[in-house]
């Protein structure tokens, strides 16, 4: 883990741990890849300003505030369906890449297409 978070968990202790683990992983897929003018991938991190620009809520035509980005990111917010599904889609994730726990089975879920439930 790394400082940076650690440091967030010990000053912010009231926050809930599931909503800090689904802000590390929102903070680890943020990023874009851009081509450059001489035929480049450039890869770069997407900042809370972008995001909350870029993001399309029903009823909201201009996005969301980057400060509530940032609270995301941080576990200070819980992420509602309506947000995730906003944010998978400008990130170009599905949502339970986002959500779901890191080394979660999906295919004992059935979450895959195809897959039968028991």
């Amino acid at each position: 883990m790394s400082t940076l978070i650690q440091g967030i968990e010990t000053l912010n202790p009231n926050y809930n741990a599931e909503d800090q683990r689904v802000g590390r992983t929102l903070t680890s897929l943020m990023f874009t890849e851009e081509m450059t003018p001489e035929g480049y991938i450039n890869r770069r991190r997407i900042t809370h300003g972008e995001l909350a620009k870029a993001i399309q809520l029903p009823g909201r035509p201009v996005g969301v505030n980057r400060t509530y980005i940032a609270q995301l990111c941080i576990g200070a917010k819980h992420m509602s369906n309506d947000m995730l599904f906003a944010i998978a889609r400008v990130l170009g994730v599905s949502p339970i890449a986002i959500k779901v726990p890191d080394g979660y089975d999906h295919s004992q879920a059935g979450l895959f297409v195809g897959a039968s439930a028991a």
